[in-house]
């Protein structure tokens, strides 16, 4: 039973230290993508999140440019789906 335990709390440290690189990279992205296409960025995620791995950096964990797309869309100000479409407040 102590070994089980062991093993339980191992893998749930192992998943908070992917989970904390992977929040840093959402972050490095983000910020790169807006200093790169400015107001464009959200739209420029948006695509990339929609076409998956068929890009240059498609080397990214599942879900990567979703968070992504979310985070930028923070930053910028941008209400998802209100309307069925994106649109600034």
């Amino acid at each position: 039973m102590e070994d089980q335990r062991r093993l339980s709390i191992k893998a749930m440290v192992g998943w908070i230290k992917r989970f904390g690189d992977s929040n840093g990279l959402v972050e490095s992205d983000a910020r790169d993508l807006v200093e790169r296409f400015g107001d464009q960025a959200y739209y420029e995620a948006r695509d990339r999140a929609q076409r998956g791995g068929t890009m240059i950096d498609g080397n990214r964990p599942r879900g990567h440019w979703t968070r992504v797309k979310l985070e930028i869309a923070k930053r910028q100000g941008i209400a998802i789906g209100l309307t069925g479409s994106d649109r600034r407040d």
